[in-house]
C-alpha cells in the first residue's frame, strides 16, 4: 500500500502514515482493555479507512455512494442492482458514520437543525452498524476471494460499540482532535474573557 509519509515532530523521523495509524488504533484498544482477540483483520482494515481519509482517497472514490440518510442509502443500494453495488454503498456510509462519530462529533454543520433535533447521534451510530452487517450479507454472495472481507465487515458489525470507543479515545489522545465549541460555550469563554481584561483596560485607560 502507498503510504503518505508521516513527520513525528518529537524525533523529525518519518514514518509510512498507514503504519501510524495502525500502531495509535492498537496502542487504543490496549488503553481502552479491547487488545485484538481474533480480530486483526479489523485493525488493519480500519487503519487502511483511516489512512484514506486523510489523503482523501475515501470521498474520492465514494462520492456517489454516499447518502446523508438511512432511506437515502437503501435506495442507492436498492438501485445498484448487483451485489457488489450493494456491499460498496452499505460498506462506505458504514464507514463514513464511524468515522464522524467515532473521530469526531457527527457530520457538522451542515445537517439540518430539524434533522439534528429528531434524530440522535444514537441513531446515526445504529445505522452504521445495521450496515455493516448488510454489507457482509451482500459480500458473502461475491466470488470467494471476498470471503475475507465479508469476514472483516461481520466482525466490525458485531462488536461495533468496541470500534467505535477506541476510535473516540484515538481521536482524543493520539490525534489531538478537540470537541468543536457550541456557539453559547463559545459566548461564555468570550465574555469571561471580556470581564478578566477589563481591570487592566481600565487600568490602561
Amino acid at each position: 500500500m502507498d503510504s503518505t509519509a508521516y513527520l513525528d515532530l518529537r524525533n523529525g523521523e518519518r514514518e509510512p502514515l498507514f503504519f501510524f495509524m495502525l500502531n495509535a488504533f492498537l496502542q487504543s484498544r490496549i488503553e481502552t482493555d479491547h487488545e485484538s482477540d481474533g480480530d486483526e483483520e479489523v485493525n488493519v482494515y480500519l487503519a487502511g479507512l483511516l489512512h484514506s481519509l486523510v489523503d482523501g482517497r475515501f470521498y474520492a472514490d465514494n462520492v456517489d455512494h454516499l447518502a446523508p440518510s438511512a432511506l437515502d442509502v437503501c435506495e442507492k443500494a436498492e438501485q445498484s442492482c448487483t451485489n457488489r453495488g450493494k456491499t460498496d454503498v452499505y460498506r462506505t456510509n458504514a464507514d463514513h458514520r464511524l468515522m464522524a462519530f467515532g473521530l469526531f462529533a457527527g457530520f457538522g454543520d451542515h445537517v439540518s437543525f430539524y434533522r439534528r433535533a429528531t434524530t440522535p447521534d444514537e441513531a446515526y451510530i445504529e445505522e452504521a452498524r445495521q450496515f455493516y452487517s448488510w454489507a457482509s450479507v451482500f459480500c458473502s454472495r461475491l466470488p470467494p476471494r471476498y470471503r475475507g472481507l465479508s469476514v472483516t465487515l461481520e466482525k466490525l458489525a458485531d462488536e461495533f460499540g468496541t470500534y467505535h470507543e477506541v476510535l473516540a479515545h484515538m481521536a482524543t489522545n493520539h490525534m489531538d482532535l478537540m470537541e468543536r465549541l457550541s456557539p453559547g460555550q463559545t459566548w461564555h469563554l468570550e465574555q469571561d474573557a471580556h470581564l478578566a481584561a477589563l481591570p487592566q483596560t481600565e487600568a490602561q485607560a
